[in-house]
């Protein structure tokens, strides 16, 4: 079942909505929607409804709301903040990371960062990250839409952290597994759990140091060096898999 976002609008049974105009002609053309058909419109901040196509034409397409679903957020707060990296894999990094729950997207630039942030890309930048956080959304039935922050420098990060837990995989690191820490408590109130990921090079031991005079906690994902796309995904689900959703139930 095909997922659209309706951010700018309230959702709510009985309801008609329009499709946004850029989804027009991927639902059309692309999706083939059809009258009748069932799709799902969800408000970019956890509500979403199901509903049947009732108007079909290249300029309007309208949803009759039926039923409201449930959540499927997960209970921890996890904001993930990544290094930059070079080529595209920033981009896998960010998919990935709506895909597997997280609530919010603070790119890095770190001392070992490729690229250096240019002069003019940054607002392009951003906007490919959100049509990235969009688009993974929408494939994964995610009716939360992450937010993505402007990219902040490691003492940036630190000041707006405050009392939160901090999280840092560090290849360096022997003596803490991530599959086997157990924070004092990793989302009191709400607060966020920072996850930080390095670069290709790994943070330096100048900014371990800093982060651990921050209060942060350095972590190991095992006994194999991860490039820093991987190490994301492997440390989202780890994480997710202790105290988010993705934990076994039990019975």
């Amino acid at each position: 079942m095909h997922l659209f976002f309706r951010e700018d609008c309230p959702l709510k049974i009985g309801a008609t909505v329009a499709l946004a105009a850029d989804d027009l002609k991927h639902a059309s053309r692309v999706l083939r929607l059809k009258p009748r058909e069932e799709v799902l419109v969800a408000d970019g901040r956890g509500l979403a409804l199901r509903g049947k196509v009732i108007k079909l034409e290249p300029n309007e397409i309208l949803i009759e709301l039926e039923t409201a679903l449930p959540s499927t957020e997960s209970p921890l707060n996890l904001v993930l903040c990544p290094s930059l990296l070079k080529g595209d894999k920033l981009d896998l990094v960010i998919r990935q990371a709506t895909e597997l729950g997280v609530t919010r997207i603070t790119p890095l630039i770190t001392a070992r960062s490729i690229p250096q942030p240019g002069k003019g890309s940054d607002d392009q930048r951003h906007k490919r990250w959100r049509a990235i956080v969009r688009a993974s959304a929408a494939q994964c039935q995610r009716a939360f839409l992450p937010a993505v922050d402007p990219v902040h420098t490691l003492s940036e990060l630190l000041h707006e952290v405050g009392q939160c837990t901090i999280i840092v995989p560090w290849e360096e690191d022997q003596s803490t597994p991530l599959a086997t820490l157990k924070p004092r408590e990793p989302n009191p109130e709400g607060k966020a759990l920072f996850l930080l990921i390095g670069p290709e090079g790994g943070f330096t031991p100048q900014e371990i140091e800093e982060l651990k005079q921050n209060g942060a906690v350095p972590v190991n994902l095992g006994p194999r060096i991860l490039r820093s796309d991987t190490a994301a995904a492997a440390a989202i689900t780890l994480v997710q898999a202790a105290w988010g959703d993705l934990a076994r139930k039990e019975g």
